[in-house]
């Protein structure tokens, strides 16, 4: 077999071969597709949402700890876990007298 037959037989085979993974390609893009649509959208976007809780306390720092325990006590007898739960937001006041009263937004996610 001389030299300008193996080239020929090694570019047929390398043409082959191109169009193989080109078929492939399509073939699992096409199955890729069609996978994607059978995928029901509700499965695709998490589900969010907020709950506030409100605390008392004779520090800022104890008002805010309060408020944050009831908004997770509250998400948690809605079916949420602590872990699909984060503090978004807190705020606190005084309120007189030493009192102090606390918001906190906790963010759910899942």
């Amino acid at each position: 077999m001389g030299r300008s037959s193996v080239l020929r037989l090694r570019s047929t085979a390398v043409a082959l071969a191109a169009s193989a993974c080109l078929v492939g390609g399509v073939a699992s893009a096409q199955a890729a597709q069609a996978g994607a649509e059978a995928v029901p959208l509700e499965s695709v976007s998490p589900e969010v949402r907020t709950f506030t809780g409100n605390g008392t306390g004779t520090s800022p720092s104890q008002a805010v700890n309060g408020a944050v325990r009831i908004a997770y006590t509250i998400a948690q007898s809605a079916g949420w876990q602590a872990n699909q739960c984060h503090v978004r937001a807190t705020d606190v006041k005084a309120v007189g007298g030493g009192v102090y009263a606390a918001v906190a937004s906790l963010f759910c996610q899942r």
